[in-house]
């Protein structure tokens, strides 16, 4: 994919663009292409978004009488509903009356408490209502990680009511799990599109120094032997098409990945992983293709930057949804990274309140990627239209696909 002119900013609201960290042998440095990209199969497109993050005062919208999390993406939601699979990185603990110091207390339902939803001012101890899961699903989220340096804010029996609440509404997760899990138990979670598998791995750099005595979340380092060993599982077994590996790393507001976390990636990618997709900086970070060893091209989007959050930053209210297109071969074989593209997303940010997020198109189509161009204008954007094609692949009916 093309991330357009170096010169100017693919997302003006953020004041800066977002880069290539590496371009292929014989690539141009403004050009992403995969070596799948005309093949025939059974294809399917993943959007994946970043941190979902609430701080007190979205928690305080939210929660007051007619609100809701929904509120804050629904312009969004025809561009989340459509793609195959949906994520995003659940950005702290949805644990039903648990207070601040990870004890169960009378929960104060549909209101905001600063004890159990929400925390002491200058805090960044996090719980949410056990409502934003069903928020979730109903925009069309399939997926989430619960791994990440908030994930046990409210404690074990904070993490074992997340993993209850995610269950029951049917939530797809990976990263964490609850007390009472084998302790040789996967971390895995399988979801399915179009007859199509893909296997998902999170993992966290840390819980914040709060303990995981019960070893309920899974470390991308003191554990990176497991989670490699995780995505060589998942990429032999037969009925798994894709393996997508969803790390939380990196230093926030760095605008580039750490060298050890691009080193992290290629083994990911060696492993077997089809993409890797990061969060935790809070800001865009740039994207890599991997050549594998034997010959796969494998997708790195270091950060998709916030989703959602309160943060006050140009750079941290601009993010991205990140759109993969995975294609099967109809020869046979694995699911590979056929196509990428994004749509960039802006909060607007009030002195009382966060608005509604937006497509962020303030500068026109001139100033997004080449392959976004095919998309419909408005917020009816479809997923379908941000296929680039190979300069050597014939353009035809079935490969626009529409």
């Amino acid at each position: 994919m093309s991330f357009g002119d170096p010169n100017s900013a693919a997302f003006p609201t953020a004041k800066r663009r977002l880069t290539r960290v590496g371009a292929g042998a014989g690539e141009a440095a403004d050009r992403m292409t995969f070596r799948t990209g005309c093949d025939a199969g059974a294809r399917i497109t993943v959007a994946a978004v970043g941190d979902l993050l609430f701080h007190n005062a979205l928690q305080r919208q939210a929660l007051v009488k007619g609100g809701s999390y929904r509120q804050f993406w629904k312009d969004l939601e025809p561009l989340l509903t459509v793609a195959d699979l949906t994520y995003g990185n659940l950005e702290g603990p949805v644990a039903e009356g648990i207070s601040s110091l990870g004890r169960s207390v009378r929960d104060p339902g549909r209101r905001w408490d600063g004890d159990v939803y929400g925390a002491a001012r200058g805090a960044l101890n996090f719980n949410y209502h056990r409502s934003l899961v069903g928020d979730l699903v109903a925009s069309g989220f399939d997926v989430v990680s619960t791994a990440n340096n908030h994930a046990a804010d409210r404690g074990a029996l904070g993490l074992d009511r997340t993993v209850d609440a995610l269950k029951s509404d049917g939530l797809a997760f990976t990263g964490t799990r609850a007390r009472d899990a084998y302790s040789d138990a996967r971390w895995t979670v399988k979801t399915r599109a179009k007859g199509m598998t893909v296997a998902w791995i999170a993992c966290t750099y840390s819980t914040n120094g709060m303990p995981d005595r019960h070893k309920q979340a899974l470390n991308c380092y003191t554990q990176r032997e497991k989670v490699l060993e995780e995505i060589r599982w998942n990429a032999a077994d037969p009925d798994v098409d894709a393996v997508i590996v969803t790390p939380h790393w990196g230093i926030e507001k760095a605008p580039s990945p750490l060298k050890t976390d691009r080193d992290y990636a290629r083994a990911a990618i060696d492993a077997g992983a089809t993409a890797v997709v990061g969060t935790h900086p809070h800001v865009l970070q740039g994207w890599e293709k991997v050549r594998a060893p034997d010959g796969r091209d494998g997708l790195v989007i270091y950060s998709t930057g916030n989703f959602i959050s309160n943060q006050v930053s140009d750079d941290q209210r601009t993010g991205i949804v990140a759109l993969l297109e995975l294609t099967r071969p109809a020869a046979g074989g694995k699911a590979e990274v056929s196509a990428a593209g994004f749509v960039p997303t802006w909060v607007e940010r009030g002195k009382a309140s966060v608005g509604e997020m937006q497509i962020d198109r303030s500068r026109g189509a001139r100033a997004f990627p080449a392959p976004l161009k095919r998309l419909p204008t408005g917020n009816h954007a479809t997923a379908t239209g941000f296929r680039e094609l190979p300069r050597d692949c014939p353009v035809t009916a079935s490969a626009e696909r529409g």
